[in-house]
């Protein structure tokens, strides 16, 4: 049992570590559309047609690999791969294919030897092999459960729209607010002298100070009212008078934090939000997922009425300090008999 989990656990990390070989482009680039290029011509063997697609492997002069084969492994590594979630074959470029199909080349390899050593037959592999059906059943007995549960969740348009308009704070496309740079000084002598030097070059706030003094220097970002995931870290006094001044760019100086401040707010803009059509469907998976652990949770506790359940309480007990007490003085006697 250890040996084919162990099997198994190293062959689905190969299968995740393709991810980050080197040479393939950023991730955020797999969505992107690919330049379609000419391929080289493969020799006559390889495109023979059979049922399932093109042969891409042969092994001894026998298909090993085809076509429908190996979309199917690239599926099942998408949905795994959180990486990849939403990405679909065909927008998958050809070197991370290639590196894919070459694990996979491995794996074949390696069945192809078992298979000739007549590996299947030994009693371990036996045992081992009836432990993973009994395994896979379960799982997929759960999974088909689950999935006939979650593909009968509808998300209704009126659920929708109210989700979206109680959070849509919360679907920020680009953040407003006012823009906050910072110096920090150790007392007002010094804070009030590059306060003057900076109040008519309001614009060069950053280059000055960052000359001034680099490690004091700090960029708070974008800050608003009623701000949600932005300008977390920003002390509130500085927050208060960045919001307060008028006239952008301004400057001025406040106590924050033990240290006096001068800050520069600037380049105010409105927060723009994603319009409900941009994101309806993420919006809609994310409630049928809420939904589903609920409904889930309800149907299961149904079951539960439809079948006897006798549940050994007393193994999950934890041991009372009397009988820990009792199981102290009897072992000295045991261990003298």
């Amino acid at each position: 049992m250890y040996s084919s989990r162990r099997i198994i656990t190293k062959m689905t990390v190969v299968v995740m570590v393709i991810v980050f070989l080197g040479g393939c482009k950023p991730l955020m680039d797999l969505f992107k559309k690919e330049t379609v290029t000419k391929e080289k011509k493969v020799s006559v063997s390889m495109t023979k047609k059979i049922d399932k697609g093109p042969v891409l492997l042969n092994i001894d002069g026998k298909p090993a690999i085809t076509e429908s084969e190996f979309n199917k492994h690239l599926t099942q590594m998408l949905q795994v791969n959180p990486y990849f979630r939403g990405a679909s074959i065909d927008s998958l470029p050809a070197p991370l294919k290639r590196k894919f199909f070459d694990e996979l080349v491995k794996q074949e390899l390696i069945i192809a030897w078992a298979e000739k050593n007549n590996i299947d037959d030994e009693q371990e592999f036996k045992k081992s092999f009836e432990e993973m059906k009994k395994l896979v059943k379960r799982s997929l007995l759960v999974q088909r459960f689950e999935t006939k549960l979650f593909e009968n969740i509808k998300i209704s348009d009126k659920e929708l729209k109210d989700h979206y308009e109680k959070n849509k704070e919360k679907f920020v496309k680009e953040p407003g607010g006012v823009l906050v740079e910072g110096i920090s000084f150790d007392d007002d002598i010094n804070a009030t002298a590059f306060l003057n030097k900076v109040k008519g070059k309001k614009s060069q706030f950053k280059k000055i100070a960052k000359a001034e003094n680099k490690d004091a220097f700090k960029s708070f970002g974008r800050i608003e009212d009623n701000q949600v995931g932005f300008g977390v870290n920003i002390p509130k006094k500085i927050k208060e008078k960045a919001l307060s001044l008028k006239n952008l760019p301004a400057v001025a100086k406040v106590q924050a934090e033990g240290k006096v401040w001068v800050i520069c707010a600037s380049d105010k803009k409105d927060t723009q939000y994603f319009q409900l059509d941009e994101i309806k469907e993420q919006l809609e998976g994310m409630l049928k997922n809420n939904k589903f652990r609920e409904i889930l949770n309800k149907k299961v506790d149904n079951l539960k009425d439809k079948f006897t359940l006798d549940i050994n309480e007393d193994y999950f007990q934890m041991p009372s300090e009397e009988s820990e007490q009792e199981e102290q003085k009897a072992a000295p006697a045991s261990a003298a008999v």
